[in-house]
């Protein structure tokens, strides 16, 4: 490979180095800037900003100052995207004139690295300039893309990741398109495991970071948001359809990861159960050995140790990537900056989380130079646009905030457009009532991270004339505005930014008492293929947490590996979703922490049948404290709910378990059965807690319902309102409003007589007391 790194310098941290660099730029790569250099802001100090726990929450503080952590962004679409436009900026006034002070806005290399000694910083002056001339006290956060700029690209073309479906397919511009328009299919980008792409790309952004921060417009710079992968989220280029990546980069990484673990090919070989197998001729596994799996729909522990230790890899080698940009900003910018990023992302995304998601959450979350991690909504199941919908995180929220990271979400969903002279909407809804909708969906939806100590932005892809939700209304007569920009929705908006911004001073408790726990390191021990998606983790992973929003109680997402820092006395359910890899230590760590003081306990499917060493039954048994038998079954599973239990739909399977058990314990409570009579659903009183099992993820929120009353659970409403409680607030979002009755934590019951319509209703969490 010839490589040619023009105006590319590997920040070592001394001064000299950044001499060199600012005397390279400035003297002989063409850096420059063309923006007038008169005073934007007079008297105006340097932001300084960082992350802080305060009050019991991360919170962003710029000057030492608290902050709500509430944006505007706008998006990196071309008519949405440069903040000095007509109607970007018009919205950007307007979030200013409801109190956010706060702004992300796109940037690409490929506007900063325009060749090989050519840098400018002139596009990024010109986007902060646009944010202050009609904010002028406004925060900046760049969304800052690290992809190496398309002439780059096509200059190395051996930096590409290798498909194995066939060649990277070239960036096919109509018009003016989205830069990273191409990312979900097999684009030509540099490989994520590229070093040659690593050190290129971190060289161009350490030297923004010096020449940016001495500009007039650096002093309005508070954060720097590192993205990369497709759409800038972190996912593997062509992860969705594609089996990625069998570059060399990759197999280099493979290789040395593979001597770190095993050091000789001798404990290789015995670890994946392969007599030939050598670390300098290990390749990355194929498609077929993806899809291979020697225990139903488990991954042998030993014969296909090979595909799990790739998998590793992969996630390894993009966590690493994301550390190391966030390192250049933070050892670059020469005063405290904010450093965030996509990741954490565990539902809605489409089954395919071992070859694209995010499984290296904490390896992100320990890091000193992330300050928070972010994320947009789930689109899948539900994607929140109709009434009477949970609005929900993408991440396992609770774990961002036990680690005491932010999480901010980006809220992206367009209110339902139609406008006072258009009588009616899709023949059923007039102007008034969908702008009834429209208000309880955005009090809901912004409201929904605050309760859980953490924050948003409003990413507005309406600048760009953008509709892209199918139930939306588009009519020449509409004309391009900003999802939000109508004072009937910028008025809560800026009522919320008030009220947010008085609760930051008051210290913030979660407020729930039911846990559902997840995995993501199981997530490679379980099928994973492009077509035929694993059957039980799209189930148990996204069905089973949207349920619970309608069971009427308030609860936390959270990872396995995060319980020992969770105060467990306050939590009266737990539900064990996909905990079907438990190690020793972590069952050593349920017995003595958690299944005791009479708590209740929902085991779902297998969990613990992997202990990373070897696939068991037993010890199902051992977690449970039930006995199994192992059955096969012709058809999907189906559990038919005892009626005594409730009057409660059946519970199927999306999919054939293979392996699949009945409950052969003669001391259950018999609860559910299969539709072949074996126990499917039990419980089972043991000395100090009660344990529960069913053999198919529980997707019903009647059915988790009930099993949170019968555990003790505090149970809000009882019709399937979503509720979200913490930090002393408490929401309650009903589709149709009229009489609702909730209960108070403390015993307390309200009635509220609410109009029929969709409502959104904001309380006091102690008193009831209306807040908004």
């Amino acid at each position: 490979m010839s490589f040619k790194n023009d105006c590319c310098w590997c920040f070592n941290g001394s001064g000299n180095a950044v001499i060199i660099a600012l005397l390279f730029c400035l003297g002989l790569s063409g850096c420059s800037s063309t923006m007038d250099e008169s005073p934007i802001l007079p008297g105006r100090p340097l932001v300084s900003a960082e992350v802080k726990m305060y009050n019991s929450r991360p919170t962003i503080f710029l000057n030492d100052t608290p902050e709500a952590p509430m944006l505007y962004a706008l998006p990196d679409v071309p008519g949405g995207r440069w903040t000095w436009e007509e109607l970007p900026q018009h919205n950007i006034e307007q979030f200013c004139q409801h109190g956010v002070r706060l702004f992300q806005v796109d940037i690409f290399l490929d506007h900063i690295w325009l060749g090989p000694q050519k840098f400018d910083l002139s596009i990024a002056q010109k986007q902060v300039r646009g944010v202050l001339e009609v904010c002028p006290d406004a925060s900046i956060f760049f969304r800052f893309h690290v992809n190496a700029p398309k002439w780059w690209v096509e200059e190395y073309p051996e930096e590409y990741p290798i498909y194995e479906e066939g060649a990277a397919s070239p960036d096919v511009s109509i018009g003016l398109s989205r830069i990273l328009e191409a990312d979900p299919r097999n684009p030509e980008r540099a490989s994520l495991a590229s070093q040659a792409w690593l050190e290129s790309a971190g060289a161009q952004l350490g030297q923004f970071c010096r020449d940016f921060s001495q500009t007039e417009e650096g002093r309005a710079v508070a954060g720097i948001h590192v993205a990369s992968g497709v759409y800038g989220e972190w996912h593997y280029w062509g992860f969705m359809n594609f089996t990625v990546d069998q570059s060399p980069h990759m197999t280099d990484r493979f290789r040395s990861w593979l001597t770190d673990q095993y050091e000789t090919d001798r404990v290789l070989q015995q670890a994946w159960s392969a007599p030939g197998a050598t670390i300098a001729t290990a390749k990355v596994p194929t498609k077929a050995e993806r899809e291979k799996l020697n225990d139903g729909i488990f991954r042998d522990p030993v014969l296909d140790r090979k595909v799990i230790d790739y998998f590793t890899v992969q996630h390894q080698v993009v966590a690493d990537d994301i550390i190391y940009f966030a390192r250049v900003v933070k050892e670059n910018w020469p005063r405290p900056v904010i450093v965030g990023t996509f990741y954490g992302y565990f539902f809605s995304v489409f089954g395919r989380q071992a070859s694209g998601g995010h499984l290296a959450l904490h390896q992100i979350l320990e890091s000193e130079y992330i300050d928070y991690l972010s994320g947009p909504q789930p689109y899948y199941p539900e994607d929140g646009y109709e009434d009477g919908e949970p609005y929900r995180s993408r991440s396992l929220i609770h774990s961002i905030y036990l680690n005491k990271k932010l999480w901010l979400d980006e809220y992206d969903q367009q209110p339902r457009r139609s406008w006072p002279w258009i009588s009616e909407y899709d023949n059923r809804k007039t102007f008034e009532a969908i702008s009834t909708s429209n208000i309880a969906q955005i009090k809901r939806n912004v409201w929904f991270p605050f309760t859980k100590g953490q924050g948003l932005w409003l990413y507005d892809f309406g600048n760009a004339s953008m509709n892209l939700h199918p139930r939306n209304q588009r009519n020449k007569q509409m004309g391009t505005s900003g999802y939000w920009d109508n004072p009937i929705y910028m008025s809560p908006i800026g009522r919320i930014k008030d009220l947010v911004d008085s609760l930051i001073n008051e210290p913030y408790a979660p407020e729930s008492d039911v846990l559902l726990v997840y995995d993501t390191e199981v997530i490679k021990y379980l099928k994973s293929e492009q077509k035929e998606k694993c059957p039980i983790t799209e189930h148990v992973v996204n069905w089973t947490n949207l349920a619970m929003y309608y069971a009427g109680v308030s609860f936390e997402p959270i990872h396995l590996d995060d319980l020992p820092k969770v105060d467990l006395k306050n939590y009266r359910l737990i539900v064990f979703a996909n905990t079907f890899l438990l190690e020793d230590s972590d069952k050593t760590f349920l017995r003595q922490n958690v299944l005791n003081n009479g708590r209740h306990v929902l085991w779902v499917y297998a969990p613990g049948y992997s202990n990373g060493q070897k696939n068991d039954r037993e010890f199902v048994e051992e977690v449970t404290g039930m006995l199994l038998k192992e059955v096969t079954m012709d058809s999907v599973a189906t559990v038919r709910i005892d009626r005594s239990f409730g009057n409660i739909p059946d519970q199927k399977a999306k999919g054939k378990y293979d392996p699949l058990w009945v409950v052969r314990d003669q001391e259950v409570e018999v609860l559910g059965k299969y539709q072949n009579g074996g126990t499917a659903f039990a419980r089972k009183k043991l000395v100090d807690h009660t344990s529960w099992y069913i053999g198919v993820p529980p997707t019903d929120g009647a059915l988790l319902r009930e099993i949170a009353r019968q555990s003790g659970a505090h149970l809000y409403t009882e019709n399937g309102e979503i509720v979200y409680a913490g930090g002393g607030v408490l929401v309650v979002h009903t589709a149709h409003g009229g009489q609702t009755k909730i209960r108070l934590q403390n015993g307390q019951d309200i009635s509220l007589d609410l109009p029929e319509s969709p409502q959104t209703i904001v309380l006091d969490s102690q008193t009831g007391q209306c807040l908004i």
